[in-house]
């Protein structure tokens, strides 16, 4: 029987069902909430190998004789077909085209440019912060940060964050069908915003992600406004979601690991490397979008026939102990740490430096104006996230004051 990578007990602790299912080998048979049945990786070595061989693994489906996601959920909602062809669903030149247009968005220097506005916008979170009450930290701050980065880096005029934000909101509460479908009046207010605003660009340009893209050219090709869109949601959704929990359950373990906040007041520089490790051994992704064989092959082991499913579970290579020593210690200054939390290969995660920088100083912000901040109840009592490969918490209460 597969397990449930989703049950609470599997969120609090994995290590059981890890262990048991590399016992079973480096490829074993799993199911997944609405993807159904695929292969699951539970090595290091398997994950890493499947994520770099883009020729023998490809995400769009149509590339190994399956169906495309658009007709796959012929069901939804016109508007949302053109969201599902976007970069993450692409393969070869296609995606290569549309990662050049973005790349340097997100290139180490556009990232270091960003550090005094993600500052400025973690302050103003935090200055908000009830003091007088418990504050769900989750809900008022590690949801709201990369949101409004992600709005600053593309350009959203500030006016229009907020809604923005609100729309966007139920796409980061959807674990399956039916919080999904919950979610598309707000796209479609997403859709319809972003549509206008391309309109709004070619007439007059300003700074921002959005404006180059509706300005670039590859060779003598404008991308459309179904790209330009598709990528623009793309970015909200790979610039936002997956950070939340990052910054989550870095500030968990902040909470709960006696002598982990002494340990980073005395060495301030260790903080990125503590991040890394939160990425590393709390997966806040514990596994990436799904792969298709694109032709008959062994792999590690196993024989898979072209148009069967493969998932990298980057929880198990994370903590798989022939790559890391003490794989299941939080070492907060683990150095190397070659982990796999964001991805490798040609999907390799676009925004990763920009999550780094937002966890670092969105959590460090934090203890630096609460150092004696406290949970509000007891550990156990805390919910884990229930949401399609996310590992996190459904809410973090705290107690700024003691």
């Amino acid at each position: 029987m597969a397990p449930d990578l989703h049950a609470p007990d599997f969120l609090r602790h994995p290590a059981p069902v890890i262990d048991g299912l590399r016992a079973q080998g480096p490829l074993v048979r799993g199911h997944l909430p609405i993807l159904g049945k695929v292969w699951l990786t539970t090595t290091d070595t398997a994950a890493r190998d499947l994520l770099k061989r883009s020729g023998d693994f490809v995400r769009n489906p149509a590339n190994a004789d399956g169906t495309p996601l658009e007709r796959v959920w012929w069901w939804f909602p016109p508007f949302i077909r053109p969201l599902l062809r976007n970069i993450t669903q692409m393969d070869g030149e296609d995606h290569a085209r549309l990662r050049g247009l973005v790349n340097p968005a997100f290139a180490s220097g556009s990232v270091e440019a960003l550090r005094p506005a993600i500052r400025d916008i973690a302050d103003r979170l935090i200055d908000e912060l009830p003091t007088d009450r418990p504050a769900d930290i989750i809900r008022a701050y590690a949801r709201w940060l990369p949101i409004l980065v992600i709005c600053a880096h593309l350009g959203v005029p500030e006016k229009d964050r907020a809604d923005i934000a609100r729309w966007f909101a139920p796409v980061g509460r959807a674990a399956g069908v039916w919080t999904a479908l919950r979610a598309t009046p707000g796209l479609w207010r997403m859709s319809r915003y972003f549509r206008a605003d391309f309109e709004r660009l070619r007439a007059t340009p300003r700074p921002g992600i959005i404006n180059d893209l509706v300005q670039a050219r590859q060779g003598s090709d404008r991308l459309s406004d179904d790209e330009l869109l598709a990528m623009v949601i793309a970015l909200f959704i790979g610039g936002s979601d997956t950070t939340v929990h990052l910054i989550g359950n870095a500030i968990y373990e902040m909470l709960t690991v006696p002598g982990l906040r002494e340990t980073l007041e005395a060495d301030p520089k260790a903080w990125p490397f503590f991040i890394e490790e939160i990425m590393r051994l709390k997966s806040p992704v514990m596994f990436t979008n799904m792969y298709h064989v694109s032709r008959d092959m062994e792999f590690h082991g196993t024989r898979l026939r072209r148009g069967e499913r493969v998932v990298p579970l980057l929880i198990a290579a994370n903590q798989d102990p022939d790559r890391f020593p003490e794989a299941r210690a939080l070492v907060p200054n683990r150095r190397p740490n070659a982990h796999l939390g964001f991805g490798a290969g040609v999907h390799m995660c676009l925004g990763m430096g920009l999550a780094r920088a937002e966890a670092h100083i969105a959590v460090s912000r934090l203890f630096e104006r609460y150092p004696d901040m406290r949970l509000a109840c007891p550990p156990d009592d805390l919910t884990p996230l229930h949401r399609i490969g996310l590992r996190g918490w459904k809410s973090l209460p705290v107690d700024l004051v003691p």
